[in-house]
């Protein structure tokens, strides 16, 4: 299978170069194996990092966005991006090292035997989170566990933000949320679609440079109590999720 790593980023200043060259060294020796870097109108000097990357290493893509669109537009792009170069399966991670690398065979692996899309799932046997806030854990387990009791469905991470895809999911499903959401609306979308969703267990760290991304606001809970509603009703209809593509 050719793999594609999709990270998006927004001012990951040095947290790009550890985190590919760590890539880089447990995909060595993949055929056809591309590192797809979306940088989404850093205003820092990641952009500069990423140049100097791309001097070196011939599987790095870069494509920039010319202001910062958002999280679910890089990963659009990616995506976009990943299959147009023919990839066949496409992993998605954070760009800022709170993810593990090592993870990745581990990730794809269950593909080669019949799933559509993996999880790294920090609620499973085996999974979990280190270095991250109390309140922020807690937000997430409270988070997922509602989404869960809500949809019905056996998914125990949601939100993962690390997780594996075969191309044809990609193809098929239609995303359009503008937030972080879109991590919850693509599983929701690709069970409604009769897709296969698994998960693996991974243990999610903290970024090692930055700051984080994420505003946990009201404006964040209601709109992802209202996508939960909007999921229920893909979830009833799984042609709803299907986009037909010409």
């Amino acid at each position: 299978m050719k793999v594609a790593v999709v990270l998006p980023a927004y001012n990951e200043a040095g947290n790009l170069t550890p985190l590919i060259a760590e890539l880089t060294r447990v995909t060595d020796g993949w055929d056809g194996f591309r590192i797809v870097v979306v940088d989404d109108g850093s205003v820092d000097t990641t952009a500069d990092e990423l140049a100097e990357l791309q001097t070196r290493l011939p599987a790095l893509d870069v494509v920039r966005h010319p202001h910062n669109l958002g999280f679910a537009q890089a990963m659009k792009t990616g995506f976009a991006t990943a299959c147009r170069a023919g990839c066949d399966v496409v992993v998605c991670m954070d760009g800022d090292l709170s993810h593990r690398p090592a993870d990745v065979p581990r990730l794809i692996a269950p593909l080669a035997s019949g799933a559509d899309v993996v999880l790294g799932s920090r609620f499973i046997a085996g999974g979990g989170m280190q270095g991250v806030a109390a309140w922020r854990a807690a937000i997430s387990r409270a988070g997922n566990l509602f989404g869960r009791i809500v949809l019905g469905l056996p998914v125990t991470d949601l939100t993962s933000g690390y997780r594996a895809y075969r191309r044809h999911v990609l193809e098929q499903i239609h995303l359009e949320e503008n937030s972080f959401a879109i991590q919850l609306e693509a599983i929701v979308k690709a069970s409604a679609a009769g897709f296969t969703v698994i998960e693996v267990p991974i243990i999610l760290g903290t970024r090692r440079h930055g700051t984080s991304h994420m505003n946990y606001s009201a404006a964040l809970f209601l709109r992802y109590y209202r996508l939960l509603l909007a999921c229920r009703r893909w979830l009833r209809d799984g042609r709803a999720a299907v986009a037909v593509r010409s």
